[in-house]
């Protein structure tokens, strides 16, 4: 896809990634991905103790913090988002952050 194809798919998706009202909120993504590194963590270790497997290795799967977090300048109230995915809610509040 070149770059004006997916400028046009994202004025179409009106993902509140792409607006130029977002501010990203970055306090409450570390604080959601410590929450995922800590249930990962935990699961790890439970499933490490019921099969008292010592070469059992944890590894952080950080694409289960999918969920973004901003704040909305034009509608002033907190948001949050996936990226590149269709937002059917803001279909009329949506200005690219490039036009």
């Amino acid at each position: 896809m070149d770059k004006e194809s997916i400028y046009e798919l994202q004025k179409i998706d009106c993902n509140c990634n792409d607006c130029k009202f977002m501010t990203r909120d970055f306090d409450k993504f570390k604080q959601s991905k410590e929450w995922h590194y800590n249930l990962q963590h935990n699961y790890y270790t439970m499933m490490k103790h019921k099969t008292n497997d010592k070469s059992l290795k944890f590894e952080f799967d950080s694409s289960a913090c999918s969920i973004h977090y901003g704040n909305c300048s034009k509608l002033s109230k907190d948001i949050s988002f996936i990226p590149n995915t269709c937002q059917l809610n803001t279909q009329t509040c949506f200005e690219h952050r490039k036009s």
